[in-house]
């Protein structure tokens, strides 16, 4: 009666907390108030606490918050959304300093019925503020390219980009702004350096920079050009090429990263590079064209700062980006950032020729060559756009040829890996006292009816570890099971699923059994006569002492038809 007593009075206090809450859900006083922001270190301007705790009103009754933090001048939609535990009311959030940022509190409410009330308080404006620091940056930190336009979709050659990732200038949208300035290089034609005819560029194909894998990248040959899609330019990484590397070499033994590094190696050497850029001849003479100076201002909400430059001919250009602070102070400068030629552009994919080329037939008869701009090359650009189109060919011969190549040895890297578990497995079972030390057994019936009954779970058993102090395997594969009628005709067959079955020690009844479930005798059809003698089931004692279970009585019957043979199988 007690016991009774106290369940109820529980019930009681969690619905009276429930019941004082109905019809009284909590919210803000007043519906608009605002969170307080301030920054806790004023050495600190990256951080700033958002508290609730003055104006949330019946915060019992609340089940959750939500600090929402978004870029002054963007919509609320674009928030990031900070879960709250529903007994804190304060919270450290991290910001971009100099940067106009918009604060709200989210209540969250489980409503009697289900869902979930949502009410938001109003908005708080907060700006930390911060002096603009010394910059020190080196022309590979920066990517640049041609400008990708999203409404033609074709890269637009009159207007080319250079990027850095925010984080690498500390306190960018402290700066008053960033400006480019640049001039055209003069190229230099250089026929020379091009491929003979005829040679042979190799075929490989490699996906490593998609894989996030970069032991080697053959198509990153000359100025950091690649074949779409990219993921590695010069000096602008979504990844550190050198940190993937050491990781992956981490996972492996020492031999296998040799082996990788030593096979790398040989494949590089046999992989012959695209030299493309500057073979076809440019027009002489003429002024140099000047670029800039180009302004680019805070606030730099994305996390990528961009600046477009006008460019002609599909030239080269070397740039200098100078940081600058307010009252004009120059607190950085990096000078010899190149736009490469073309061929040689990180990611660039030159469109197909006839989405370039047009052709047109005039009263001579004669064909009239013109350039369809629509695909984002002018006449100016086409010496420029045939070298780029040879150099992807090239890269993309050099990745299919690294494919090939990175197969085999892949292949003779699991091959290798088998054997050597194999072995291990091998030693594991003569430490165990088996006659026969191989990991792989076969079970068969030469009894037509047996076969035919139960043939699913005959096959391939696979050593899996140790049971009972025994070995145990697992069905891997039905394999060809012996018949005792044989055709000379082939037959098509349907391949059948693999059911779960296993042969384990039965160690209550002093045999080895097949079934289903692991340790348990459920289920089970076939067995070694018992008690058995064999250390392991394909030990010479287990060796014609097979029996399985009758339909009917389900008695144990003996069966020299049945067959547990030790194999060999080597990769």
């Amino acid at each position: 009666m007690k016991v009774v007593s106290v369940l109820l009075g529980l019930t009681l206090l969690v619905l009276g907390t429930e019941a004082r809450c109905i019809g009284r859900d909590g919210g803000f006083s007043p519906a608009n108030a605002k969170p307080v922001v301030s920054q806790p270190s004023r050495n600190d301007p990256t951080k700033v606490m958002v508290a609730w705790d003055k104006i949330v009103k019946k915060a019992e009754c609340v089940d959750g918050y939500k600090v929402l933090v978004w870029a002054d001048g963007m919509p609320q939609s674009t928030a990031q959304k900070i879960a709250v535990d529903k007994n804190t009311k304060s919270k450290i959030v991290d910001i971009q300093p100099c940067v106009g940022y918009r604060f709200a509190v989210e209540i969250n409410e489980k409503g009697v019925v289900g869902g979930m009330k949502v009410k938001t308080s109003g908005e708080q404006l907060f700006k930390t503020t911060s002096a603009a620091s010394t910059i020190k940056l080196q022309p590979n930190n920066f990517h640049v390219s041609y400008l990708w336009d999203p409404v033609k979709k074709v890269t637009d050659l009159r207007r080319a980009t250079i990027s850095i990732l925010r984080d690498q200038v500390p306190g960018a949208s402290c700066l008053d702004f960033i400006q480019v300035t640049g001039s055209q290089l003069r190229s230099s034609s250089s026929s020379s350096s091009r491929p003979p005819i005829g040679a042979s560029r190799s075929r490989t194909f490699s996906w490593d920079h998609l894989l996030g894998q970069s032991n080697y990248n053959p198509q990153i040959s000359v100025g950091g050009a690649s074949t779409l899609p990219a993921n590695v330019g010069s000096g602008f990484r979504r990844g550190s090429t050198s940190s993937s590397a050491s990781t992956g070499s981490r996972r492996g033994s020492t031999s296998s990263t040799t082996s990788r590094q030593s096979s790398t190696t040989s494949m590089k050497s046999a992989l012959s590079q695209p030299q493309y850029s500057n073979t076809l001849p440019r027009a002489k003479g003429g002024a140099t064209k000047q670029v800039g100076p180009i302004r680019v201002q805070p606030p730099f909400i994305n996390g990528s700062i961009t600046i477009v430059v006008p460019v002609e001919d599909c030239a080269e250009y070397e740039f200098e980006v100078k940081f600058m602070a307010p009252r004009s102070k120059e607190v950085g400068k990096v000078s010899r950032i190149r736009l490469l030629s073309l061929a040689d552009v990180p990611g660039y994919v030159p469109p197909p020729l006839t989405s370039v080329m047009s052709i047109t037939w005039g009263t001579s008869g004669k064909p009239i060559y013109g350039v369809k701009t629509s695909s984002g090359v002018n006449a100016a650009c086409l010496p420029a756009y045939f070298e780029a189109y040879d150099a992807y060919t090239h890269r993309l011969e050099n990745e299919v040829t690294w494919l090939g190549r990175e197969g085999n040895r892949v292949t003779s890297l699991v091959s290798n890996t088998q054997n050597q578990l194999t072995s291990s497995q091998e030693e594991l079972l003569r430490k165990a006292g088996c006659v026969c030390t191989s990991p792989h057994l076969n079970f068969s019936s030469t009894d037509a009816s047996l076969n035919k009954k139960y043939g699913n779970i005959m096959g391939h058993y696979q050593f899996q570890g140790m049971h009972a102090e025994h070995p145990f395997y697992k069905l891997m594969d039905h394999g060809q099971p012996a018949s005792s009628s044989s055709s000379s005709r082939p037959s098509i067959t349907t391949p059948r699923p693999v059911p779960a079955q296993f042969l384990f020690w039965d160690k209550p009844h002093k045999q080895w059994i097949f079934a289903p479930t692991l340790g348990s005798d459920s289920g089970v059809e076939f067995g070694s006569v018992k008690p058995s003698l064999a250390k392991c089931p394909g030990d010479p004692p287990a060796r014609d002492n097979w029996q399985y279970k009758s339909s009917v009585l389900r008695r144990w019957k003996k069966n020299v038809a049945l067959k547990v043979t030790c194999e060999i199988r080597r990769n």
